[in-house]
């Protein structure tokens, strides 16, 4: 029975593709949806309005003449030697031709099609792309502790750009060319930043020569630059020996929702249940600046300090801080005392000023303004705030006690206001440690 079933149904699919088969030869008259209609005539040529130079290409604006033929406009160009083309339709009036790495004249050939991909008779359009991302970004290598710093500068248009980390460990010839390295990738970063510096962490603290180069996302590559670094021994501090420091000046962290150990006990991070609220927080009617104090434990220079915020809570608003100071101190007596800042005592040395890096950068007036992906994905894996004595003179004098200063949060951000709420993940410093005392 069921072999009966199986070449009925073999028979009856048979039967099927015999009648789509028979439909063959009427399907023109019902005008199938695949089959071109060599009726339809070439659309009549754009007309080309305008040409802008912009960073790495131009902008033709074009003219769409009154035919109803016409679906779109295309523009043929050679970029990089190969033949590319670029497309609108034609309810859009301006083709952007991007993707070039130098300065010279170009041409491309612009015309419009029509549903066949039949085209007018081409326009031809000169143009001169503006400096390119990948020549107007220039980057720079700088030794750092547990690695290496890339800055970049220069990055005007904004362009998405790839940074290539290199590293050669062969210093038998260090002023060899760097066609001559024996390059190894270290790791490869990314950003659209005017300017930014990115560091590469743990890294040997053994000298070699590194190299750094910049990709854009049509291939173009910059010159390679190349140093020969020595990354500075760095650890991360041991944070079972922080402790809550008890200064009396203290002035937020005891108005906090939750105890100041969700500062360290790396609770901060999305690994952890949010809705919990896994973070230290001060009440609304917390003193805007805040300030509170760590016993790190041990006597140490810092060279960094890491912080995460409320990870993908109310981002770049509300009572994130957005400008903090760090202090040391060896021994703080917790007096007040008039005439020195925050009228801290005299044991306390400013390690540095910081605020919030957003990517994309603030509006001329301070305000966030647009918010991109870029900027979300930065925000949600926090700071790492690099010390620089040579900014700060005392950023790398020797300290136990570290106090973290919310100067303003982007609620209270330039608005004077003297009290507000504070929220804020995890702080994690880095650094070599002289002595310990617990």
């Amino acid at each position: 029975m069921k072999k009966r079933y199986g070449i009925t149904l073999i028979l009856a699919a048979a039967a099927v593709l015999m009648a789509l088969s028979s439909c063959d030869d009427g399907a023109n008259e019902f005008g199938r949806i695949d089959q071109k209609d060599n009726s339809i005539p070439a659309p009549t040529p754009v007309r080309v309005t305008g040409v802008r130079s912009i960073s790495g290409g131009a902008v033709i604006k074009v003219e769409i003449p009154d035919d109803e033929n016409i679906k779109g406009v295309i523009a043929r160009y050679n970029r990089g030697g190969k033949v590319v083309t670029t497309k609108i339709s034609r309810y859009v009036d301006s083709l952007v031709l991007v993707g070039f790495a130098d300065t010279q004249q170009h041409t491309a050939e612009v015309a419009s099609f029509n549903v066949n991909e039949v085209t007018s008779n081409p326009t031809q359009v000169q143009f001169t792309p503006l400096e390119p991302a990948i020549r107007l970004a220039k980057a720079s290598l700088i030794q750092a502790f547990g690695g290496v710093k890339i800055r970049i500068t220069g990055n005007t248009p904004k362009a998405d750009l790839t940074i290539c980390l290199l590293r050669d460990k062969d210093l038998s010839d260090k002023d060899k060319d760097v066609s001559a390295m024996k390059w190894e990738e270290v790791t490869t970063l990314f950003t659209a930043a005017d300017s930014i510096t990115l560091a590469r962490r743990g890294l040997d603290p053994k000298e070699a020569i590194y190299g750094v180069y910049l990709r854009d996302r049509w291939g173009n590559v910059s010159d390679t630059v190349s140093a020969v670094l020595t990354p500075l021994e760095e650890t991360m501090l041991d944070k079972s020996k922080f402790s809550d420091a008890a200064v009396p000046d203290d002035n937020c962290k005891g108005l906090s929702s939750y105890p100041i150990v969700r500062l360290w006990d790396g609770s901060g991070s999305s690994a952890y249940d949010s809705s919990y609220g896994y973070h230290f927080f001060a009440s609304s009617d917390g003193p805007i600046p805040g300030w509170l104090t760590i016993d790190l434990g041990v006597r140490a220079r810092l060279s960094r300090i890491a912080t995460l915020p409320r990870i993908a809570y109310l981002i770049w608003s509300g009572a994130h801080p957005r400008q903090f100071e760090f202090w040391g101190s060896m021994n703080p007596s917790g007096e007040y005392v008039e005439g020195n800042e925050h009228g801290f005592d005299d044991s306390w040395f400013l390690l540095g000023r910081f605020e919030q890096f957003k990517p994309s950068g603030y509006e001329a007036d301070g305000s966030v303004g647009t918010i991109t992906q870029d900027d979300n994905e930065y925000f949600n894996n926090g700071n790492d705030f690099e010390l620089d004595n040579e900014k700060y003179p005392h950023a790398y004098d020797e300290l136990r006690y570290l106090r973290i200063v919310f100067v303003n949060t982007f609620s209270t951000y330039d608005l004077g206001l003297k009290y507000g709420s504070v929220q804020f993940g995890e702080v994690t410093p880095y650094g070599q440690v002289q002595e310990e005392y617990r």
